[in-house]
């Protein structure tokens, strides 16, 4: 398997941290102090711990969204594509546990930079970008951190605290309060966010109630990954 490079990944770091330090959105003043307070901003080489590339069908998606982006976002959305294969692509759930359609687990995934398992480590903020495929359904789950989520290309609906899906595209934010039941509905093209969790931990797997746990299936995600292949173009 091949290393992260640290090179890679503090051109990423350094995307996502310029991009939250100059997002004119009030809801990210709430998250400022622990951005900004992050320890490998002022000590990098001591906090980077690495890891191995890996890559998902996410990685193609990502390629794709180019398309659902603006000026405002493109910057960072182009430097993570730039860099896609040299990520390490991970998820969340796994498909035994019946938490997510596979709808889902064949069409999502997100890059890490920084947080509690690095490769940038933080015990104080958890930053990175998540990519989902077209028609995939998040359903409604929670965790102790509070997040945001920050649209960099296409739209989804979303649902916080049971209410009424309402949509969210690039301009906007999603705020999320700690243990509050939030997900989403991605529309026909690939929707990509920047997400920042602080306090709790940075690492939770979310829970789900059982009315909002999904069944195993595999219908349009699977669709998405045959027809999308993971591009080195």
């Amino acid at each position: 398997m091949s290393k992260l490079s640290q090179t890679i990944y503090t051109q990423l770091r350094d995307g996502v941290l310029t991009f939250i330090a100059h997002h004119p959105a009030p809801e990210m003043e709430r998250f400022a102090a622990g951005v900004s307070g992050w320890a490998g901003a002022d000590a990098p080489d001591e906090q980077w711990v690495g890891g191995e590339i890996a890559l998902l069908p996410a990685a193609a998606h990502l390629h794709a969204a180019l398309d659902q982006v603006t000026s405002e976002t493109e910057p960072l959305v182009a430097l993570f594509d730039r860099h896609r294969l040299s990520c390490k692509w991970e998820q969340s759930y796994r498909r035994r546990d019946g938490l997510v359609g596979g709808d889902m687990l064949d069409g999502y995934g997100f890059v890490e930079v920084i947080g509690k398992q690095g490769p940038f480590v933080s015990g104080q903020v958890r930053i990175g970008i998540g990519v989902w495929g077209p028609d995939i359904d998040y359903p409604e789950h929670a965790h102790a951190a509070e997040e945001i989520y920050v649209p960099l290309a296409g739209h989804a609906s979303f649902s916080l605290g049971g209410g009424a899906y309402k949509r969210h595209g690039v301009g906007s934010c999603v705020h999320v309060s700690p243990h509050l039941p939030h997900g989403f509905r991605t529309t026909d093209a690939p929707f990509v966010v920047l997400y920042i969790w602080q306090n709790g931990d940075l690492r939770e797997t979310s829970t789900f109630s059982s009315a909002n746990a999904a069944p195993l299936r595999s219908s349009v995600g699977l669709r998405a990954r045959n027809e999308m292949p993971i591009s080195r173009s």
